[in-house]
């Protein structure tokens, strides 16, 4: 397959030399469609990982140069990933965990698959060597804008263009959104603010699940399908509504800035941002930050019209209508977490 397009790998490590670190780096050596660079930014680890890093860059396959760098003080996983990524000059850029296993076609895969548009996503499969809990769907995705409201595609599925860095806000710019989510989030939303992502509905990421992860999270019983769970999750919602609701409105209101802060910089940047998806996303979220019965029925109203791309995969009537209807309030067990959760 004929390269057109060189590919950066951003990877962040903190503490990884003994966690799995050595084989994620020989699973980017072995891609077939080999790196223009490799970016590793270390968050001040103190174990031996800036020597495995070291010995590992010397080692990089022709033609791979391999840059390591080290903070002076920790940034944490916003700041770190995306000051890593602006150190890239590829034109692509491929998100790279410490701890997983990437197929060997990644790389090649997904930058023919992306074309022109911004992002492009592919699928990971988790497996586990230490007993945590691990849930796979193999359903097909929704990878919308709408959809990304409430959910993301996780970074090391991502590769996306340089210029897509360009149209997101700066931390000073729009703080809000940096502490109450994480980079993937944003990245993934302001390429579907753009409608310009693509899903290749390919697994090429084996996710490694174990407890310590920064991201791990066990598998919630409560949210496996079923219809006792839904009316569990609904029979909650109801009696907590007036608890939770106030925490969403503050957590969809980042969300809103945020993807405004898209629109200003994309309309210099990037082709602009009017589409018909992009304005109904701005509309839904001021429903989701608004009180009162008129934002309850606005909200209502945006979950039946885009009742086939709201949830994870595309579900046909009249099971995506009753879910839609019912959503206001499975919602809130969905963001039972947020309550008297702070961020300063």
């Amino acid at each position: 397959m004929k390269q057109t397009q060189t590919v950066a790998v951003v990877m962040c490590t903190y503490n990884g030399a003994s966690r799995h670190l050595a084989e994620q780096l020989d699973s980017l050596f072995a891609q077939t469609q080999p790196p223009k660079e490799i970016i590793v930014q270390d968050d001040c680890s103190t174990d031996n990982t800036m020597e495995m890093l070291a010995d590992y860059a010397r080692r990089a396959p022709h033609g791979v140069q391999m840059r390591v760098y080290q903070n002076a003080q920790q940034q944490g996983i916003n700041r770190n990933f995306f000051s890593a990524m602006r150190r890239a000059t590829a034109d692509l850029i491929a998100v790279c965990d410490q701890d997983d296993i990437w197929l060997p076609t990644k790389l090649e895969e997904q930058s023919a698959a992306i074309g022109q548009n911004m992002m492009c996503v592919c699928r990971s499969v988790p497996f586990t060597e230490t007993g945590a809990e691990v849930r796979y769907d193999s359903r097909r995705p929704n990878c919308n804008l709408i959809r990304l409201f409430y959910a993301s595609m996780m970074g090391h599925c991502q590769m996306l263009r340089r210029e897509l860095l360009d149209v997101i806000p700066t931390e000073e710019e729009c703080p809000e959104i940096y502490c109450r989510t994480c980079y993937d989030v944003m990245t993934a939303t302001a390429a579907a603010a753009l409608d310009s992502i693509v899903l290749l509905d390919k697994v090429l990421v084996r996710q490694r699940r174990y407890a310590e992860a920064a991201t791990y999270v066990g598998v919630d019983a409560h949210r496996v399908r079923s219809a006792d769970n839904a009316a569990y999750m609904v029979w909650y919602g109801v009696r907590n509504y007036s608890m939770v609701k106030p925490w969403m409105n503050a957590h969809f209101a980042a969300r809103r800035d945020f993807l405004l802060w898209v629109e200003r910089k994309s309309k210099t940047a990037l082709p602009t941002t009017d589409n018909v998806l992009f304005s109904d996303g701005l509309r839904l979220l001021n429903y989701e930050t608004g009180r009162g019965l008129k934002a309850f029925f606005g909200l209502l109203r945006m979950y039946v019209r885009y009742r086939h791309r709201i949830f994870y995969t595309h579900e046909t009537d009249p099971v995506a209508f009753l879910r839609a209807v019912l959503h206001p309030f499975m919602q809130i067990y969905n963001y039972r977490y947020l309550v008297g959760k702070t961020y300063r």
